[in-house]
């Protein structure tokens, strides 16, 4: 890992292009994950539009999705400051 550093650092040229690389993978990985919100954000208003046409209780339904949500976030930030200790 120190030789890779060195490198990088002596070289910048090597420098540049791997900070190229990473700038596009993390623009990949952040396209993908705006993708699936985008669907996921679709399927919930369909969800929605299918309750309300057959006459279901809309409220109650949103409620429950949304205390599953807070819930997984709750989840998933205790779990990213378990990684940072």
């Amino acid at each position: 890992m120190d030789q890779i550093i060195s490198l990088l650092v002596s070289n910048p040229l090597y420098l540049v292009a791997a900070v190229m690389v990473a700038v596009v993978i993390l623009l990949v990985t952040l396209k993908k994950v705006i993708r699936l919100a985008l669907l996921l954000a679709s399927l919930f208003v369909l969800y929605i539009a299918y309750l309300y046409w057959t006459g279901a209780d809309v409220t109650g339904s949103v409620q429950g999705v949304e205390d599953f949500v807070l819930d997984m976030w709750q989840k998933i930030t205790l779990y990213l400051k378990s990684l940072g200790s």
